[in-house]
């Protein structure tokens, strides 16, 4: 490999649109300024490493101008048509996403159940554990009714929500999940962000029709961050110790991450007869396949001993988190519960700029798609995203809890070997709108990455 590329880094993560909002500096503005329009060099480097790594190198354009344009749309201008994956950023953006940063920001994620339960309302799906959300005791199932004082649908409807819901300080009202209403004046802040945000282990006096030797370990992982996997590793070690019988692992809001931490978590789950066997090979474009590699499912005495494994799955679920499922598979009872993910079996190398710069020093990371994920079996076939065993919607209404659909339904199939109906709208849907004003907003980029 040319030295040229000794910064690259490994990434299994994914860009999309979302319900959410959190990073308030995930997706930046590179605004009208003709400072980069000419930079020669840094195109240059586009250049070396797109021609050398980009999956689909043969198919880039054979011309392209570089006198003129931005840097951004210089490295667009390389991709091909079906590449909805590659991108780039700036380097606080990178630096931020690389530590768990949240830079200024309330620790919304927000979402409206529109789909099954036509809900228009914005509720919170989860809250960032150091976030000024989180100290003021907000949690999933709040529904956000106003924004200084001014009803949240107006607001949606007269295209002022973004603008109300962005600025750095505002007034917040509430209502609980007991139909109560709570009003925050709250400031945003900046904060560590945590890769596990709800666990524990439910039982029969959680859930009823349980057995009574039933131990179900439950964990939210939100981000396969190598520099939180200590939370991770932690809550399964935890879990061990309580002899946990069943895992459900809720992935339905987690983007991706880090590849060599999906392995190592994948080898926690993974059954003794998968030990040592290979877990995913990363392959590349035929001028490339020297690159080609596998990584190996290696259990250790902290590993589970689980027959099966549940994964909450939605259109939040993506790369490095559809691997633990497409990976996984060949080896284990995998069933997926909820939505169907993302689509992206592939992974970015990511190449800094300047060259081996670190830190605030780095002024763009580039992250095009440079080969796909296959399991044991060869499989990487969707590109569409993995449809779930049990077809179900996010219920919004309520907490991470026995309460919450997903969640119920992976204890019902413990409990009954099968799979409830779905839940009843008219006693789920609480003082909430039919109608109205669907959002979007980014849920960023998510995860971190390891040397190449």
């Amino acid at each position: 490999m040319k030295n040229i590329f000794k910064g690259a880094r490994i990434a299994l993560i994914a860009v999309f649109l979302g319900l959410s909002f959190s990073l308030n500096s995930c997706f930046f503005d590179w605004g009208s300024s003709s400072s980069d329009k000419d930079s020669t060099e840094v195109k240059d480097y586009v250049d070396l490493f797109m021609k050398q790594y980009y999956y689909w190198a043969d198919q880039m354009p054979s011309s392209i101008i570089k006198k003129g344009k931005r840097v951004n749309d210089y490295f667009e201008s390389h991709l091909v048509a079906r590449d909805r994956w590659s991108w780039m950023m700036n380097g606080q953006s990178y630096n931020d996403m690389e530590t768990g940063t949240s830079t200024g920001s309330y620790g919304f994620h927000i979402g409206q159940p529109i789909d099954y339960y036509n809900d228009y309302g914005v509720f919170i799906k989860y809250v960032d554990k150091e976030s000024p959300l989180a100290k003021a005791g907000v949690t999933r199932g709040y529904q956000l009714t106003h924004i200084a004082g001014t009803e949240v649908r107006t607001l949606i409807q007269n295209d002022r929500f973004y603008d109300e819901i962005d600025k750095p300080s505002n007034s917040f009202t509430f209502k609980d999940t007991k139909g109560g209403s709570i009003t925050l004046d709250l400031s945003q802040t900046t904060f560590h962000s945590n890769s596990v945000t709800a666990s524990g282990v439910f039982t029969a006096s959680d859930y009823e029709f349980l057995s009574k030797s039933a131990k179900v370990g439950y964990i939210l992982y939100t981000t396969f961050n190598s520099n939180m996997k200590n939370e991770i590793t932690s809550v399964l070690s935890q879990m061990k110790g309580q002899g946990i019988t069943d895992l459900i692992l809720d992935l339905r809001y987690n983007g991706g991450g880090d590849l060599s931490l999906c392995v190592d978590i994948a080898s926690l789950l993974a059954p003794a007869s998968a030990d040592g066997k290979t877990f995913v090979t990363l392959s590349h474009n035929l001028a490339n396949q020297k690159e080609d590699q596998s990584y190996t499912i290696k259990r250790t005495s902290n590993s589970l001993d689980l027959k099966r494994l549940f994964i909450i799955t939605g259109e939040g679920t993506a790369s490095a988190s559809e691997s633990m499922v497409n990976c996984l598979t060949p080896y284990m009872d995998v069933q997926t519960v909820g939505g169907q993910t993302y689509g992206k079996p592939n992974g970015m190398y990511v190449f800094v700029y300047p060259q081996k710069a670190k830190g605030a020093n780095i002024d763009y990371a580039f992250l095009p798609i440079c080969f796909y994920c296959k399991n044991v079996d060869g499989k990487a076939d969707y590109d569409n995203g993995i449809a779930p065993k049990n077809k179900r919607y996010d219920d919004l209404y309520h907490d991470f809890s026995a309460q919450e659909d997903l969640i119920s339904a992976c204890l019902y199939y413990i409990a009954n070997g099968s799979y409830p109906g779905l839940p009843d709208i008219s006693s789920t849907t609480k003082a909430t709108t039919s109608t109205g004003k669907e959002i979007f907003l980014s849920d960023g980029f998510k995860g971190a990455y390891i040397k190449k």
